[in-house]
């Protein structure tokens, strides 16, 4: 979808800010149940997440999963589901790894907690990435882009 370093960039930050929401609430709702108040919380304590994940997501995240894809599937041979589908599944590890550390820090329970958290998140992660956040993330994206995307088509 981008075609440019800016629409790159700008689709990296819509994507981690609307993700990091998505996520913090569902832990916090998980851990406190969900209540109105739950949205709130959820909107004033991922800020730290937003900003380390755009980075772990950006510089590290992104081009190990670029590589991890490019090993297992190839594009153009493949059918673009399951190129699709690995994306999102090693990215939604990758950044459950990063949660992990960032709340954990690097500890000899990194791992045990790395994988309960994975086991925890993984499925409604996944589900959320491909039916809800990416689709509307793509849309705001196209939403914003709209000129610049009709000139390259």
């Amino acid at each position: 979808m981008p075609q440019t370093k800016f629409q790159d960039l700008t689709f990296t930050c819509i994507m981690v800010l609307i993700f990091v929401y998505v996520m913090t609430f569902y832990n916090a709702g998980l851990e406190s149940g969900v209540t109105f108040a739950t949205f709130g919380y959820a909107l004033t304590h991922m800020w730290f997440e937003v900003i380390g994940a755009f980075i772990a997501q950006r510089y590290i995240a992104a081009p190990i999963v670029k590589r991890l894809v490019r090993r297992v599937f190839t594009p153009g041979e493949d059918k673009p589901i399951f190129i699709i589908l690995a994306t999102a599944g090693f990215t939604v590890s990758m950044m459950t790894l990063y949660v992990s550390i960032y709340h954990m820090g690097l500890c000899p329970e990194l791992l045990g907690h790395w994988l309960m958290k994975l086991v925890q998140n993984f499925p409604f992660a996944l589900c959320a990435q491909m039916f809800y956040v990416g689709p509307l993330v793509r849309l705001i994206f196209r939403t914003i882009f709209k000129k610049q995307l009709k000139a390259t088509a």
